[in-house]
């Protein structure tokens, strides 16, 4: 029995997911405890972005043992910013929330979540807590200056894998990034159509199983390639126009 009250939306999750055998059972099995609780009427999506481990294989097991979940493979690697598109593209639900497959989060916060969307078009989290190498900490804080310095997105934790969104903003949002600043680029664009973004502080678990790529020195000069190519090509022209 639910204990709150709130509008009934129905509600996609996924999870991208490279890698990631050793997390992706608890990631769904997590989820789909949760949205049982809070919706009729939901789907979980793993996007598989082209894992070389058993990652496909257990979403698969998963997908004929629990109705409503559902698995997209990757031929090929795409990086965060293709596989948040690919989940994007594919969700068919009014309500749309992605978190990374590592269990970064206790899913259980959605369900407080959910009910701000009564007020809210988009709502994104920001770690309460930062158990992570100080390297990641630096490159974290400065980034997040920079978005903004450049965007003025006042957002305390751009990239955290913690957003929930109405369909509407999808349908508006251009989303280009391969790389991850696709998650600056869907709060800017989300932002610039006028549609209302709440913030909510989350209780962050950091990795216990895997590899994380995501601080690595790759992947920091595609972001700043990429956000220097959106300012630039769409953000200022757009920004000169309003």
């Amino acid at each position: 029995m639910r204990d709150y009250n709130h509008k009934p939306y129905s509600i996609s999750v996924f999870l991208p997911a490279y890698n990631e055998e050793e997390n992706i059972e608890r990631a769904v099995r997590s989820t789909v405890e949760v949205l049982r609780d809070i919706s009729d009427d939901w789907e979980v999506l793993v996007v598989n972005d082209a894992s070389n481990d058993r990652t496909g294989e257990i979403a698969e097991a998963l997908v004929k043992e629990i109705p409503g979940v559902r698995v997209i493979h990757h031929p090929k690697n795409t990086r965060l910013g293709g596989a948040l598109r690919t989940g994007f593209a594919n969700s068919t639900k009014e309500l749309v929330f992605y978190t990374d497959a590592d269990n970064p989060i206790d899913m259980n916060d959605l369900k407080r979540v959910v009910p701000m969307m009564d007020e809210a078009d988009f709502v994104t989290g920001y770690r309460l807590n930062r158990e992570e190498p100080l390297k990641r900490k630096v490159y974290s804080r400065c980034y997040n200056w920079l978005i903004r310095l450049m965007f003025g997105l006042k957002v305390r934790d751009v990239n955290f894998s913690f957003k929930l969104v109405k369909r509407e903003v999808l349908n508006k949002a251009k989303l280009r990034s391969l790389g991850s600043f696709i998650d600056a680029e869907l709060l800017i664009e989300a932002r610039k159509h006028g549609f209302c973004i709440k913030e909510v502080g989350v209780r962050y678990y950091p990795r216990t199983k895997g590899v994380s790529t995501l601080a690595s020195p790759s992947v920091i000069f595609k972001i700043l390639d990429e956000l220097w190519t959106y300012y630039r090509h769409y953000y200022r022209d757009f920004s000169g126009n309003a």
